[in-house]
């Protein structure tokens, strides 16, 4: 799908999840499956117009999940879980959690310990937040209807933390972006409920003050 989206150039391309497919509807088949999705993925990456490609994984991103060793393949992405960079004074910080749902990979019990620990892991100084999930009641109503499936413990994390940017995807009927208090919110989701890549990539500038 990312090959098919019209794709600018800029400085870093934030990749929030549920990049690569799904065959077999079995976990460990499609974690084994998706091994040469995702080489295809880095090197396509790797041949974009971009200094830095920076990725999380989605709920059906099973291989990172299931075969944690591919991660060290990756010549042209950067693997963000519960892990940060800081590129050019920027600090970055990805996580690929979710509350449970549908019984799909990095799946937590809703506003369970292991998502508190998991969002306690972000950095207080961190300037661009990204998660695959959304924070509750901010771009997170899938298909219409009417019901929050955003995370409360982020939300609340969120609120403590106040980055410059949190980016997420997951639901892709509420694509769009929202500001709250000092804080850009981007459903960054390229494809519909469909799963056609009909949503075009945000472009932001984020700009570190000189002290």
């Amino acid at each position: 799908m990312l090959s098919r989206a019209a794709l600018p150039t800029g400085d870093v391309l934030i990749l929030g999840g549920d990049l690569l497919p799904n065959r077999f509807g079995d976990p460990e088949l499609d974690a084994i499956f998706q091994m040469d999705s995702l080489r295809d993925l880095d090197s396509f990456c790797g041949r974009l117009d971009f200094k830095h490609v920076l990725l999380i994984a989605g709920n059906h991103d099973w291989v990172f999940e299931r075969k944690r060793q591919v991660r060290r393949l990756l010549k042209n992405i950067t693997y963000l879980e519960d892990s940060g960079i800081e590129i050019d004074g920027v600090k970055f910080w990805g996580s690929p959690h979710q509350p449970w749902f549908f019984d799909w990979a990095f799946n937590l019990p809703r506003n369970g310990p292991e998502l508190e620990r998991a969002w306690s892991l972000i950095p207080d100084d961190t300037d661009v937040l990204i998660t695959h999930g959304p924070p509750h009641g901010i771009l997170d109503q899938p298909f219409g209807s009417g019901e929050h499936a955003g995370c409360e413990l982020l939300l609340k994390r969120v609120k403590e933390i106040r980055p410059r940017v949190h980016i997420f995807g997951h639901i892709h009927g509420s694509y769009g972006r929202q500001r709250v208090g000092e804080t850009l919110f981007l459903n960054a989701c390229l494809c519909n409920e469909a799963y056609e890549p009909v949503n075009p990539p945000h472009v932001i500038d984020v700009d570190i003050p000189v002290l």
